[in-house]
């Protein structure tokens, strides 16, 4: 058991580093060099090393380092508030964000296309997908991904996408008045598209009740001190057997689902499994990242 978390929690690792660097390569290869003005901290950053080249003209390209300088208060909140995994996971997905930054060249990747719509889906599927990959490999790449991760815990109500948009459309409405309007539309599109496939590919907020009947007793011990989920069980009865069974209620987030089931297969085969994903959840409901 412990040999197949070491090879999970190092693939997620690795996904948090791929999710960065997709992300990076999507901004320096699509956005940026078509002018695209990108909200949440990135585009803060962009204002920041404006700015600053405006003082010092000879200032090269860092944008990378000053995304990094703006994440680490959210990192010292997330290093609070969520598990050191997350913290962790977290950490590596911002310094490859900002590594990748700096070592991938701002170019256009593609001159002969100036078809600035197609630029924005384009760039907005590659760097949804990897804040989303980052975001369901348990880590986050940082900015306002991070701070939306914190607010869903909240309240499941805000997925990270929605917290992402909104941050982004105020700082959309301060950049109406710098940028001209074609360049803020197009960036708005983009970011409409970016923050609906990190929704997609990111399910932390997506509740699944399930439902196990089993009659292995370790399968209790495995959701609430490995998932670390909480559970309610009840004795039962098979009505065709008459065999006593243990009957289990817990509710995980859409992507712990994938594991569990795995997991409780191996551990008895003949485990039945009830999933119901229309379920909203009210209450105490303590989330962890893997």
């Amino acid at each position: 058991m412990k040999k197949r978390h070491f090879w999970a929690d190092l693939t997620d690792y690795l996904l948090c580093m791929v999710g960065g660097v997709i992300y990076s390569a999507a901004m320096n290869l699509f956005i940026f060099p078509r002018g695209l003005y990108i909200g949440n901290l990135t585009g803060i950053s962009q204002i920041i090393q404006e700015l600053l080249q405006v003082v010092i003209p000879t200032l090269g390209d860092v944008r990378g380092f000053i995304l990094l300088a703006l994440n680490l208060p959210l990192l010292i909140i997330a290093f609070k508030v969520v598990n050191r995994k997350f913290f962790l996971k977290t950490v590596l997905a911002i310094l490859t964000v900002a590594l990748a930054m700096q070592f991938i060249p701002v170019v256009n990747i593609l001159p002969a296309l100036d078809d600035l719509l197609t630029i924005c889906i384009i760039g907005g599927i590659l760097a949804g997908f990897g804040i989303g990959l980052a975001l369901k490999s348990g880590g986050s790449s940082g900015g306002v991904d991070t701070l939306g991760v914190l607010v869903s815990l909240k309240n499941s109500n805000y997925s990270v996408g929605r917290v992402s948009l909104l941050i982004s459309l105020a700082v959309y409405l301060y950049a109406f008045v710098k940028f001209p309007p074609e360049i803020v539309v197009y960036s708005v599109i983009f970011s409409l598209i970016c923050n609906f496939v990190i929704d997609q590919v990111h399910y932390q907020n997506v509740k699944v009740s399930v439902t196990i009947i089993t009659k292995e007793k370790e399968l209790l011990p495995y959701i609430t001190q490995e998932l670390v989920r909480g559970a309610t069980w009840w004795n039962g009865k098979g009505a065709f057997t008459d065999s006593d069974v243990m009957v289990i209620n817990t509710v995980v987030s859409k992507y712990e689902l994938v594991r569990m089931r795995k997991e409780l297969i191996e551990l008895d085969p003949q485990a039945f499994l009830i999933e119901n994903h229309e379920v909203n959840v009210t209450g105490y409901f303590p989330a962890h990242f893997f």
